[in-house]
């Protein structure tokens, strides 16, 4: 389970997870461009999705490339990770005080994250089981249903 998301670009510096429903909500007069959807990329990101750098690229270019600390809990303990937007094809294994200790690629941090979900699927890779489970939908409030 990702259990925290770390980063100076963050508002909050430490975005932390709790078993159960976690929610990415805006405000009270429902604004936009508050960072919802650029949350939740960034969550998918931490699954080891492309898509803050290579679709909403708009962050990085505000922002200048920018890193993020990711700890995950299992079974068997955390594990901690580093993942940069500069380098993204490569992720940095750390321990608990996020002090790098080895890198793999990208490719292989997913195997490892299928491994420890226990996801023995065979022919399906962990970003296809995760994207059944994650979407970022942008919704127009104002647009009236099609059968309306």
């Amino acid at each position: 389970m990702l259990i925290e998301i770390r980063s100076d670009v963050l508002f909050e510096k430490t975005i932390t997870f709790h078993k159960g429903l976690n929610v990415v909500l805006g405000d009270s007069v429902a604004s936009n461009s508050i960072g919802k959807s650029t949350m939740l990329m960034i969550i998918d990101f931490a699954f080891g999705g492309d898509s803050y750098v290579k679709t909403n690229h708009d962050a990085v270019e505000k922002l200048g490339d920018h890193i993020f600390k990711f700890a995950f809990e299992f079974s068997d303990g955390n594990l901690y990770f580093i993942r940069s937007t500069d380098r993204y094809k490569t992720v940095s294994c750390c321990d608990e005080s996020y002090e790098v200790i080895t890198e793999i690629s990208a490719d292989d941090y997913k195997n490892l994250l299928k491994d420890k979900y226990a996801l023995d699927l065979p022919y399906t890779s962990f970003r296809n089981i995760v994207s059944l489970y994650s979407r970022v939908w942008t919704i127009n409030l104002n647009q009236q249903p099609a059968n309306a």
